[in-house]
C-alpha cells in the first residue's frame, strides 16, 4: 500500500488536483489522505473544506474562526502549519507528499516534509508571476521537490534549466480542464436563479487578488476597477479574493459597491456552477490565473489587470492593460467586440495536453529508486 498525503492551501486547488487524486484513488494499492490548510475552515472564505469530494480522507484538524490580514499572521499561521503538518507525517508515515501551485501556504508540508526524507511531487511549477510573491514560493517549492509535473512544456524546460535532471520532469497540461468542460451545461433560466441575475444580460466575471508586491496599491486598484464596471453600465458577479494581505480591503469595498441591485459578490463555485459562468459570462475582468488557465477552454475574454500574471504564457483571449478606468473600458469594449471574439472562435487552450491521467499517476507513483529520488544532483 503507497500512502500519499496531500496538501490543499484552498479553493484555488481543489479543481486542478481533483482529477489526479480521483485517478490515484481508483487503484487498491493507493491510500489518498488530504490535509486541508487552515484557510480551507474560515468562514470568511466560505468553509470550503466541504466542498472536497465524498469519500476522501481529509485529517481532522481544530476549526479556526479568524485570520488577521497581516504579513505577522500569514506568517505565525504558516508556523504553524508546518508544525501541524510535521505531526501528520509523523502519524500517517506516508510514502510520499504531493503538493500544487505557488501559494505561500504551500510552504509548509514542503518545508515540514525535509527532515522525514520523503520525496515530494509538485504540480504546476515553472511558471513566471513577476508581480506576484508566488514567484519566489514557486521556485523554492520547486528546488526542494523531488518530482515536477507542469503545465506547459516552457516551463518544463525552464525547470531543466534551474538543475533539475530531466527524468524528474514531465509536462502534463492542466487535466481539470477538460473536467471542467465536460460538467452539466445548465440552462441559463437555472443559472440565473442561482446568482440571481438574469445571465442573458451582458455580466462581467470579476476577480481581484491583492498583488502583495504593490500592496500600497490595493485600495486605488479596487476603486479604479469598481469606477470602470459601474461606468460601463453591466451587471457584474464577483468573486472573492485569496488570503493574500490586502484581502480585508478587496472584500469591503466589493461588499459595499454589491449592495446595488445588478452585482453580486460570491465566496466560491461549485464546478457546475463556474464551468457555466464560463460559458455565458460575457468577458473576464481581474487579475486571478484562472484567466489565463481555464476562461481560454471556453472561449472567454479576459481583461487582465495589472502585473500580477505578468510572465506567465497567456492565451489569445487575453487583453493586458493597466489600472486605469479609461484602459479597463476600452479593455472591455475591445472584449465585447464581434471582432475580437471572431478572433477567438479557432483559439486553443494552450494548457490543454492529450496526455492521460493513467500516465500522469504512473509517474507519481513509480517504484523508484529511493536513493535515485532523494539524492538530487544538479545539472550545470
Amino acid at each position: 500500500m503507497k500512502k500519499i498525503l496531500v496538501f490543499s492551501v484552498a479553493r484555488s486547488d481543489l479543481d486542478r488536483y481533483s482529477p489526479i487524486i480521483n485517478q490515484l484513488r481508483k487503484s487498491k494499492n493507493i491510500r489518498i489522505t488530504i490535509v486541508a490548510s487552515t484557510i480551507h475552515y474560515l468562514g470568511i472564505f466560505g468553509k470550503t473544506f466541504k466542498n472536497f469530494d465524498k469519500g476522501i480522507i481529509i485529517e481532522k484538524r481544530k476549526k479556526i474562526k479568524f485570520l488577521k490580514d497581516s504579513p505577522v499572521s500569514l506568517v505565525e499561521n504558516l508556523s504553524k502549519e508546518i508544525n501541524f503538518f510535521s505531526k501528520i507525517i509523523f502519524k500517517r508515515q506516508p510514502d510520499l507528499i504531493l503538493v500544487l501551485g505557488d501559494r505561500y501556504e504551500m510552504l509548509a508540508p514542503v518545508v515540514a516534509t525535509i527532515p522525514f526524507n520523503l520525496p515530494i511531487v509538485h504540480l504546476y511549477g515553472g511558471a513566471v508571476t513577476k508581480g506576484a510573491i508566488d514567484e519566489q514560493v514557486r521556485h523554492a517549492i520547486t528546488k526542494i521537490s523531488h518530482l515536477h509535473l507542469t503545465a506547459h512544456q516552457k516551463y518544463s524546460d525552464r525547470i531543466i534549466k534551474m538543475g533539475e535532471e530531466k527524468w524528474r520532469v514531465k509536462t502534463v497540461g492542466m487535466p481539470d480542464l477538460l473536467l471542467l468542460k465536460r460538467q452539466r451545461v445548465m440552462r441559463t433560466k437555472e443559472l440565473s436563479k442561482i446568482i440571481k441575475l438574469n445571465i442573458d444580460n451582458k455580466t462581467l466575471l470579476v476577480t481581484l487578488h491583492p498583488a502583495v508586491l504593490e500592496i500600497k496599491n490595493v485600495k486605488y486598484q479596487i476603486q479604479i476597477l469598481l469606477d470602470a464596471i459601474k461606468e460601463s453600465g453591466y451587471q457584474a458577479i464577483f468573486t472573492y479574493p485569496n488570503s493574500d494581505v490586502g484581502n480585508t480591503i478587496i472584500i469591503d469595498k466589493i461588499k459595499k459597491f454589491c449592495k446595488k441591485e445588478k452585482y453580486r459578490f460570491f465566496k466560491f463555485f461549485t464546478k457546475e456552477v463556474y464551468s457555466n459562468l464560463l460559458r455565458n459570462c460575457s468577458c473576464m475582468i481581474g487579475n486571478s490565473s484562472s484567466g489565463i488557465v481555464e476562461a481560454a477552454s471556453f472561449k472567454l475574454p479576459v481583461v487582465n489587470l495589472g502585473t500580477r500574471q505578468e510572465g506567465k504564457i497567456k492565451p489569445k483571449n487575453i487583453i493586458n492593460t493597466n489600472f486605469s478606468k479609461k484602459e479597463i473600458l476600452s479593455a472591455i469594449n475591445k472584449a465585447l467586440s464581434k471582432k475580437f471574439k471572431f478572433a477567438l472562435e479557432s483559439m486553443r487552450n494552450p494548457y490543454e495536453r492529450n496526455l492521460s491521467l493513467d500516465k500522469i499517476c504512473k509517474f507519481i507513483t513509480n517504484n523508484y529508486d529511493k536513493k535515485r529520488i532523494l539524492i538530487k544532483k544538479f545539472i550545470e
